[in-house]
């Protein structure tokens, strides 16, 4: 009935002042009541008869004084039950300015019924009352845990890790808001001007390394890392020191998440991969991407893909005029194309659905995009499958990469980056030999106007189907989490980053350029194993077992850096990186032998691996040709 009648009133205004009216007269009561009690303090409670006349006629003019200050300051329009520490000076800089005007004025009158000091004693008592009503329903807002706690249900201890703004926000947030059943028992911060202090009644109990002490001591049920703008190297080292604590460690969304809608208030997500392994952000030449970009046509094949869905959206920023995704995947491909019509109204998505194999297709796809940059991702990767699937994984991996340039090459395509794979390096495996013939298809085939050239990529963090994914699948069963050998090791990339320098790549590539990213420090898998099983706030070997199955067909113990007759020489980008090797091969002679290895492609499995390999050595080849007019994989085509 209340709100029906607030809505008939004729202006906002007015409303503001109907819904202020029950807080008006409170008010108007506390200045009342607060210059009785001032009277009453100044003469010891035996008031003279003309000061009560005086409070009764000229009291009421200094209420409605107090009451319009605090209109002017906006007391009547903050929802108190969320009032800060701003508001509450707003409150206290109204009633101080009527305190001082009053003052003021009385001191004017050489007759004062009403003493200068009960001024400003009752002053101070209707700040007090006037703060205290007002900041009563914070106290006692049923969302307000402080007082009211979690409704009889045990809250989870929750210590933070941080006591800067993500910090002090996630426990406000956790304090005020019971629904998420978390009580913040304390912080920790390496700052000592910090120690001992309390934020939002909050104590500081220690620093980093008092983490696994205080865990114990107080029985911590989740450590929530609130400190997003520290670098890889902070994160990792305290993931280390959490490593022992056996409880989950969550991690808080810096505040910009929380500002663009990506992440709430109060909310704290699960550690990653990206957490776990230490990478720091990668800057690249945003303007110089733009200007290769904007405006123009680009085509992704294997835009389905973990990197190829990444790499779409990132480009998306560079406001291209049409971009063009190929994929085999069709439901991938829609649900890419829905997403990014979403992040852009003004670039055209098209899907072209197909098999990078089907020569058609990939020829029908570049007549109506006519690129002028492509970023070839789609290919075959996993090792034992093409180990025992080889003929496919050829006429994907090396058949479509040919049809790919040659489609590029016959509409005048610009640039064409080859995404490869540090598998090429000293092949041991299908995949590796047809992504280093691939290499040597880039390095070959290129014309002059036609920018041919690969970038190779090590492990990608968040790729579906890879170790990790693999492993946190298994570890959410209970286990066992399988690694294959105790000594193996890899390199990793997280999609962003790799998504990024690929860009990169695309603006600083040479014809018939081969590049290497820094892949920063090589990982243990079966150390990635244990943490990730720690990041779940289990034990490695007694809650989770880790167990080895051997290496398989063609995998090797530690990926390659450089291949073989190869040096790497520093580009434009402190994180990318040419590798100069043997001449490029003659395109006639490459041809024909890829062109042999089709037509035998009936032959047995392993006949098939072992032209693979020879022809992903083909440029290593004792007496082979020396192209005469191409002597280094930078001089054009």
């Amino acid at each position: 009935m209340f709100n029906k009648l607030m809505k008939m009133l004729p202006s906002n205004q007015l409303r503001l002042f109907v819904r202020a009216l029950p807080a008006l007269a409170v008010d108007f009561l506390i200045v009342m009541v607060s210059y009785a009690a001032g009277l009453l303090l100044r003469f010891d409670a035996h008031v003279p008869r003309e000061s009560w006349h005086w409070l009764l006629w000229a009291v009421p003019v200094i209420a409605v004084a107090y009451l319009l200050a605090n209109m002017v300051f906006g007391v009547y329009r903050t929802a108190w039950q969320y009032g800060s520490i701003m508001d509450a000076f707003y409150l206290g800089l109204s009633v101080t300015l009527v305190t001082l005007a009053v003052f003021g004025v009385n001191a004017m009158l050489r007759h004062r019924p009403i003493p200068l000091s009960v001024n400003l004693i009752s002053g101070a008592v209707i700040l007090l009352g006037m703060g205290l009503v007002k900041l009563t329903p914070r106290l006692l807002s049923g969302n307000s845990a402080p007082l009211r706690g979690w409704g009889g249900q045990r809250a989870q201890q929750v210590l933070i890790v941080g006591a800067g703004s993500t910090g002090q926000l996630l426990a406000n947030e956790l304090l005020l808001n019971r629904q998420w059943r978390y009580r913040p028992l304390g912080f920790v911060d390496d700052d000592e001007r910090k120690l001992h202090t309390r934020i939002h009644s909050v104590p500081v109990l220690g620093n980093r390394y008092d983490i696994p002490s205080l865990v114990e001591k107080h029985d911590v049920d989740v450590v929530a890392l609130a400190i997003p703008s520290a670098s890889g190297a902070s994160i990792h080292e305290l993931l280390a020191i959490c490593e022992s604590i056996h409880v989950p460690v969550r991690i808080v969304p810096g505040l910009d998440d929380i500002v663009s809608g990506k992440a709430k208030a109060g909310e704290m997500r699960a550690i990653t991969i990206e957490d776990l392994i230490e990478r720091d952000p990668v800057d690249i030449d945003k303007q110089g991407c733009r200007d290769l970009i904007a405006g123009r046509s680009v085509l992704i094949t294997g835009a389905a893909g973990s990197i190829g869905s990444e790499l779409a959206r990132r480009l998306l920023t560079f406001e291209p005029a049409s971009l063009h995704l190929f994929d085999a995947n069709e439901g991938g491909l829609h649900e890419l194309r829905v997403d990014l019509s979403q992040r852009s109204e003004d670039c055209q998505i098209k899907p072209w659905m197909g098999s990078i194999g089907d020569r058609n297709k990939v020829f029908q796809a570049f007549e109506g995009a006519r690129p002028h940059v492509v970023f070839h991702s789609a290919a075959y990767k996993h090792v034992p499958l093409l180990e025992e699937n080889p003929d496919q994984g050829f006429l994907v991996n090396v058949v479509g990469t040919l049809n790919i340039l040659q489609a590029a090459n016959q509409v005048g395509t610009e640039k064409v980056i080859y995404l490869s794979s540090h598998a090429a390096m000293n092949p041991s495996s299908v995949m590796g030999a047809t992504k280093r013939i691939g290499e040597l298809l880039v390095r070959s085939l290129g014309r002059p106007g036609t920018t041919f050239a690969a970038v190779r990529l090590a492990n990608v963090i968040d790729s579906r189907g890879g170790v990790v994914s693999t492993f946190w699948r298994q570890i959410q069963k209970g286990g066992p989490v399988s690694v294959t050998h105790p000594d193996v090791a890899r390199y990793f990339l997280t999609v962003h980053e790799v998504a990024s320098l690929i860009i990169q790549v695309a603006l600083v590539a040479e014809p018939g350029g081969i590049y290497v990213l820094d892949v920063g420090e090589e990982i243990k898998i079966a150390d990635l194993a244990e943490r990730m099983i720690r990041a779940k706030g289990m034990e490695p070997g007694r809650e989770v077992e880790i167990v080895f199955t051997g290496l398989r067909p063609g995998e090797k113990l530690r990926d390659d850096v450089v291949g073989e007759g190869e040096d790497l020489s520093p580009t434009a980008h402190p994180k990318v990186f040419l590798a100069r090797g043997p001449s490029p091969c003659l395109p006639d002679d490459l041809l024909r032998r890829i062109a042999e290895l089709e037509i035998s492609l009936h032959r047995t499995p392993e006949a098939v691996v072992a032209q693979l390999h020879e022809l992903a050595r083909f440029d290593l080849a004792e007496g082979k040709r020396e192209s005469p007019t191409r002597t280094s994989p930078s001089s054009p085509n």
